[in-house]
């Protein structure tokens, strides 16, 4: 048995059988709770939260397969093992506990040594269960860590290697034109403008995850904190050819703090152009909302992304998960960092339906400024 004490609650109107039950399962070991009837046990199941119920099933007010709907219902006592004890001994009635969802079903008379063996036995079964689970557990996130590690060694060494490399070109060689140098200088650029953002994402998650986002709300600049990482996002797909409209609405004024800001309008414009075809066409808009709020919506005619998947994007490192094909850059923490900004700043980011392609919202209630 489990070195923690087990709970477990018994639902009976016979005294005479509750009474017994509780002092034949405390010489048993376990500590235990008792109901005589059916909505008291309700709610001592939703209080305690034992590690098993069990009921009688020829119960005033509810029987015993209502309480388990019940049971089934609330997420709180959903999973909790449940064993129906009953006097009811046909098939159908022990087919319809099963269907219900019980570990076991013993019937009235029973011996109480078999019961108590079958109570240990099922708490044997419920923890080598959680045991293989953990277990389970354990070995995806050991993947997970493998796959993480192994992608952001790809995505430091790639760009790492271009501007090392560029950078020996222009050493060595002699170029006869400006031109020439211009060309290798960008792409060493575009490729340190690409590390240098994977280094910030990352920074970001681990800051998030040792202490709250505390943010101080500034006026946000347009051309540093949108235009400019819009800019800059485009140059990085430039072999891609994307097409890219970028509009700013009159009045708008957002009060956000800026290097975040800039930070999801730079991820949004990123997903809209790394997932879409040659020549992607992207919408970018920005609009007001309230004095200090706004409302920033990228849409492009991509391939979009299946209903079933819009809310796993979210979760962080989701788009590692390709394989060996990499057919995409990234971590998969672009979306991940967007919705987290904008929530704390009491937001959102959401996919909005449409016909083609992906649209994708980030809203930002009105706030005041903290810095002007």
């Amino acid at each position: 048995m489990d070195p923690k004490i087990n709970s477990i609650l018994i639902i009976d109107d016979e005294i005479k059988i509750l009474l017994g039950l509780r002092a034949l399962l405390e010489r048993g070991g376990y500590k235990v709770l008792t109901s005589d009837n059916s909505p008291d046990g309700i709610k001592i199941s939703r209080q305690s939260l034992p590690d098993l119920i069990i009921c009688d099933i020829m119960l005033p007010i509810l029987d015993g397969f209502k309480i388990k709907n019940i049971m089934l219902a609330n997420p709180l006592t959903r999973d909790i093992p449940f064993m129906f004890l009953s006097a009811r001994a046909a098939a159908a009635d022990k087919l319809k506990g099963f269907e219900l969802g019980a570990d076991d079903y013993i019937v009235k008379p029973f011996d109480p040594k078999e019961l108590l063996i079958r109570v240990d036995s099922l708490f044997s079964r419920i923890n080598k269960t959680r045991h293989l689970a953990l277990e389970e557990v354990k070995v995806q996130n050991e993947n997970i860590q493998d796959e993480v590690s192994k992608n952001i060694s790809h995505e430091l060494r790639t760009p790492m290697a271009i501007i090392l490399l560029t950078l020996d070109v222009i050493k060595q060689d002699n170029f006869e034109l400006p031109e020439e140098i211009k060309t290798y200088v960008d792409s060493a650029l575009l490729q340190a403008n690409r590390l240098h953002s994977l280094i910030d994402d990352m920074t970001f998650l681990s800051n998030f995850d040792m202490s709250p986002l505390a943010h101080l709300r500034r006026i946000v600049d347009f051309r540093n904190d949108v235009i400019l990482p819009v800019t800059l996002r485009k140059d990085m797909y430039s072999n891609k050819k994307p097409k890219v409209e970028l509009t700013i609405a009159e009045g708008v004024l957002i009060h956000a703090p800026r290097h975040e800001f800039s930070m999801v309008v730079s991820h949004l414009a990123d997903n809209a152009m790394k997932f879409g075809p040659h020549g992607v066409s992207v919408k970018i808009e920005l609009a007001p909302n309230g004095d200090g709020g706004c409302i920033f919506t990228v849409t492009d005619d991509g391939p979009g992304i299946p209903t079933n998947l819009q809310e796993k994007v979210f979760e962080r490192y989701y788009q590692v998960s390709q394989g060996d094909a990499r057919q995409f850059g990234g971590i998969g923490v672009g979306l991940t960092i967007a919705r987290i900004i904008s929530r704390s700043l009491g937001g959102d980011v959401v996919f909005l339906p449409t016909v083609r392609g992906f649209c994708v919202q980030m809203t930002l209630p009105p706030a005041a400024v903290d810095i002007p």
